[in-house]
C-alpha cells in the first residue's frame, strides 16, 4: 500500500505546506495536479470585500446578484464579466475523487518523478539539477513532480529536448539553468504509473544517448 504523504519519504513535501493556514491569501492553478483544463485558477483570501469593492458592478440592475450563504458572485470579484463556468471542472473532479484518491494520485506522480531522477543520477552522461549535496536518498526526498536535468556533453545538451521529443514516446519541455539549456519533466497525468511509465522514460533516454554516440562516431 502506498504510504501517506506525511510519512518519512514524503516529509519534505509535507513540511513545505506547514503553516499554510496562516497565509493571508492563496492562489492555485488546477491544470496540473487537479487534471482540469487550462485557466481553472482559484484563490482564497481573508479579504473578499476588497475584490468586491474593486470589481463590483453597481449600476447595471440586470447584473445584480445577491450573495447567498456567504458565497460571492463571480461577477463582482474579477475583471471578466463574460466567462465560462471555470469552477465546474474543479468542483466535479474533487467531488468524484475526493481526498484519498488525490492523495494516491499525487504519490504515484511523485514516485514516478523520483524514479526518473534516480535513473538520471545513475547515468554518468546526465546531471540532475539543481546540483545539491547529500546522499542520493536525501536528494530524491526533495523531488516533487518536476525533474530538471541536462546532458553533460554540451553538443548533446543543446539537442536533448528535441531528440527526446523526436522519439514520439515522451514529451519534455526545454528550459534553462544557470544560463545553459536544460530539460524538464513535469509529471502530472492522473494515470501516471511507475511500473509502466518509468521503463518507457528509461528506454527513451538510453536510446537518445545511444543515437548521440553513434552520430558523434564514438
Amino acid at each position: 500500500m502506498a504510504r501517506l504523504l506525511n510519512e518519512p519519504s514524503y516529509s519534505f513535501i509535507y513540511n513545505c505546506s506547514l503553516g499554510l493556514e496562516h497565509a493571508d491569501s492563496i492562489t492555485g492553478d488546477g491544470h496540473k495536479l487537479l487534471n482540469v483544463p487550462y485557466d481553472c485558477g482559484f484563490f482564497f483570501s481573508r479579504h473578499p470585500e476588497i475584490g468586491t469593492q474593486v470589481f463590483q458592478n453597481p449600476n447595471a440592475a440586470y447584473l445584480a446578484s445577491g450573495a447567498t450563504d456567504g458565497i460571492l458572485s463571480p461577477l463582482n470579484i474579477g475583471l471578466e464579466n463574460s466567462r465560462r463556468f471555470r469552477a465546474l471542472p474543479v468542483y466535479t473532479t474533487l467531488v468524484a475523487y475526493g481526498r484519498n484518491h488525490y492523495r494516491k494520485m499525487v504519490m504515484r506522480q511523485v514516485n514516478l518523478a523520483r524514479g526518473i531522477a534516480k535513473f538520471i543520477l545513475d547515468q554518468d552522461e546526465f546531471e540532475l539539477l539543481p546540483a545539491s549535496g547529500g546522499s542520493k536518498e536525501e536528494i530524491l526526498s526533495r523531488i516533487f513532480v518536476i525533474v530538471l536535468f541536462r546532458a553533460k556533453d554540451q553538443r548533446l545538451n543543446g539537442e536533448l529536448v528535441q531528440r527526446i521529443k523526436d522519439t514520439r514516446k515522451v514529451y519534455v519541455s526545454g528550459t534553462q539553468w544557470e544560463g545553459q539549456p536544460a530539460c524538464r519533466f513535469a509529471i502530472s497525468h492522473w494515470d501516471a504509473k511507475v511500473e509502466r511509465d518509468l521503463e518507457v522514460v528509461k528506454d527513451v533516454l538510453l536510446q537518445v544517448l545511444g543515437e548521440a554516440k553513434t552520430d558523434s562516431g564514438i
